[in-house]
Formats: structure tokens, C-alpha cells, sequence
């Protein structure tokens, strides 16, 4: 049985790699030289708190074609009323209006700013960000305290596969304050097995019926639900998710061209934004090839070599 929702709408987003202003040399997480987590977590956000550069509304920092449909969210009927948040790997759960300055932080293992290359780091570098006071101390800092804050309420949050991890035992907190089915993980399915009860699993080929690109796949997704789902308790949200994917999908394309070893690694060193898993669904999609085993070494070796770094 689908439980009543009564209470406020949360929509959570993640956050983008591509922000609006420039990023100030310092405020990349790479140049942080600590190498233990609780020095570097200490040192970043030391950095943020002191920093004498620009703040920007957080909807106003980010860009790209995930963030022009964030944006267009709260148009929807269902989520007009809905307050929007943001999950972020350099400043963790805030609002959409907080004042913060543009930086560089990513749960990719892959990328020069990530926070940690296993998942128990970038889970402890979530925990950390979550008992920081940050840019609105006011706020709820977690999926678990916004559960808390008003356990009537309903959470909708589109996350990617490295937000998934990340973010999963505060997720499963919140899922437990929360009525049954008021919180609802929008993102790819099969990443992380702890979610699958709160998962409203997107799948590619819901791209047929949402349009885009595979990169905003998720968000695109979440604007149909909000459109076209019989509410935001998760049950509702699974229904439409059915309905979005196309009951016949496209049959497989041909094999693409495969690609040498230098090739895959510059593709990856140039997407290094989620997953091995996502990145070969997306190098496939563009008419390219590479064998599954052997593009998940190359990205185990870029992603130690960048530990290392």
C-alpha cells in the first residue's frame, strides 16, 4: 500500500562539473597536497569557509545540459511547492539558494578532483561534509536530518552511480525515518544493491522517450516522473518509469570500431566523470568498441594512478 503524502517535496540533484564562473586555483581539490582523508576533508573545507572570492547563488553556479533541466524542475505541477537541494561532493546537501563559491570536487575515482578513489572513502568524505557546518548551518546537512526535519515529507533524489555510493547509508537513514514509500532513488539500476528497494531504476533506453543525451539521462527522467506520474510516493514514480521505456526498443547496433589501449585511456582521462560501467554504455553509444574486461583495467589503472597522483 502506497503511503499518503501529506508533507513537503524534496528534490535533490546533483551537482555538475561544469560551473558558470572560474573556479579559483585553490578551490580545486587536487591542489590540496594532505593525503589522509580527515587532513585533506579538513583542509578543503578550511579552504571554503576562508575563502575571499566570489559567492554565487548554488542554481545560478552550475551548467550544462544537466543543469538547464534542474532548473525547470519546480515548473512541473506536481513539484511547484517543492524546495530544491543540491548533493555535492565539495560542500555536501544544501539548498539551492545557499552562497557558495565555485570549485572543483567529484566522487569520480577517476577525475584529478576526487574526493577518494574506494568506496569507503568517498562514503566517509560524504559523513564528514555532513557534520560540517557549511555555507547554511541552519539547514539539514543530510538526506537523514532532512528526513528528520519533518518525517511527513517525501524525497525524490536523482543521483548518479558515484552519488549512489557515496550517499547510500545516509539514504537508507533517511529511508527508515521516513514513511515507506516516501523516498525515492532516481538513477541507474545495478550499481549499488543496498538501494535497490528505494531505486526507481533509468534505463537507456528511456532516452526514446525523454530525449537528450545519455549524461543527462537521469535528470530528463525525473522531469517525465514530475510530469507524468499519479504522484511522488515511490510506487507512482516506478509505474511511470514503466511506462517511459519504449516497449520495443531498438534492436543492438553492430559492433562499433574498436578502439586501441592509448585511444580508451584518453577517452577516459577526457569523460572522468562516473563509472566504468557508464562510460563504456557511453563510448558505445557513439559507434565505438571496447571489450567490457579490458576497459574496466584501464579504468582500475587510470583511477590508482590518479590515487597515487
Amino acid at each position: 500500500m502506497t503511503a499518503k503524502s501529506d508533507g513537503p517535496l524534496h528534490l535533490v540533484v546533483t551537482c555538475t562539473n561544469r560551473k558558470r564562473y572560474k573556479i579559483p586555483a585553490d578551490l580545486y581539490l587536487r591542489s590540496v597536497t594532505q593525503r589522509r582523508l580527515a587532513a585533506r576533508f579538513a583542509a578543503w573545507t578550511a579552504r571554503l569557509d576562508g575563502s575571499d572570492t566570489s559567492r554565487y547563488t548554488a542554481i545560478d553556479l552550475y551548467a550544462g545540459e544537466h543543469w538547464k533541466i534542474v532548473r525547470t524542475l519546480t515548473q512541473t505541477p506536481m513539484a511547484r511547492t517543492a524546495q530544491l537541494w543540491i548533493a555535492s561532493a565539495g560542500y555536501g546537501l544544501i539548498p539551492a539558494d545557499a552562497a557558495i563559491c565555485a570549485y572543483g570536487a567529484t566522487f569520480s575515482a577517476v577525475a584529478s578532483d576526487a574526493v577518494g578513489a574506494t568506496l569507503g572513502e568517498v562514503a566517509d568524505w560524504w559523513h564528514r561534509l555532513s557534520t560540517w557546518a557549511g555555507p547554511t548551518p541552519d539547514q539539514p546537512r543530510s538526506f537523514a536530518a532532512l528526513a528528520a526535519r519533518d518525517r511527513s515529507a517525501t524525497v525524490i533524489a536523482v543521483l548518479s552511480e558515484a552519488y549512489q555510493r557515496a550517499c547510500s547509508d545516509d539514504l537508507l537513514a533517511a529511508a527508515g525515518i521516513l514513511n515507506s514509500d516516501a523516498l525515492s532513488v532516481v538513477g541507474p539500476r545495478n550499481v549499488h544493491p543496498p538501494l535497490a528497494d528505494v531505486l526507481v531504476p533509468v534505463t537507456a533506453s528511456v532516452r526514446h522517450t525523454v530525449g537528450g543525451s545519455l549524461q543527462a539521462v537521469n535528470i530528463r527522467a525525473t522531469k517525465y516522473l514530475l510530469e507524468h506520474s499519479a504522484g511522488p510516493h515511490r510506487t507512482a514514480l516506478r509505474e511511470a518509469a514503466k511506462v517511459a521505456a519504449p516497449a520495443n526498443p531498438p534492436a543492438p547496433r553492430a559492433p562499433g570500431h574498436r578502439l586501441s589501449d592509448a585511444e580508451v585511456i584518453a577517452y577516459i582521462r577526457n569523460h572522468a566523470h562516473t563509472s566504468a560501467t557508464q562510460l563504456l554504455r557511453q563510448l558505445r553509444d557513439t559507434g565505438r568498441s571496447c571489450e567490457q574486461r579490458r576497459f574496466a583495467k584501464l579504468h582500475r589503472d587510470i583511477c590508482e594512478a590518479h590515487r597515487h597522483d
